[in-house]
């Protein structure tokens, strides 16, 4: 299953709103992918999942080391869950941040392949921040998903 995900979106909203002080928030993230594969008719995919954990508008030194899963539901009515066992976070002077997450496909369509999943966010309001709080955020998404 090679299947490439080059333009994508993603939605990021936090409840209780993201601030400077570090806080257990629950982060719901809501992805579009537009896709190219020659071998399987996947032409386009969304997927969600949600998170609980302790997050603020600061980056920590240490990015949690927390498995997320995913699931992706593609534009053939298939579906699969990517586990991801970690993700790298950087951010760029210019104040975006780059999360890449590396996984494979833990059930459903293309079971076993593995998955590099890249999230570039803007750098954050720091009004929002430091104030009453950043609700959602926007970031661009690219997935490649390869057989093993």
């Amino acid at each position: 299953m090679d299947i490439v995900c080059a333009v994508g979106s993603e939605h990021v909203t936090y409840d209780p709103p993201l601030t400077n002080t570090l806080r257990t928030t629950n982060v719901k993230n809501e992805g579009e992918f537009s896709c190219t594969s020659l071998t399987t008719g996947v032409s386009s995919g969304t997927s969600t999942f949600s998170v609980v954990r302790d997050v603020s508008c600061l980056l920590a030194l240490t990015p949690p080391n927390t498995v997320t899963s995913q699931t992706f539901v593609w534009n053939t009515g298939q579906s699969s869950t990517v586990t991801y066992p970690s993700t790298t976070v950087v951010r760029a002077a210019n104040g975006t941040t780059v999360a890449t997450a590396v996984g494979s496909i833990t059930s459903g369509y293309g079971q076993g392949s593995s998955v590099t999943k890249v999230v570039v966010q803007p750098q954050l309001s720091l009004t929002a921040c430091a104030t009453t709080g950043l609700e959602a955020i926007n970031g661009t998404a690219s997935l490649v998903i390869t057989p093993v």
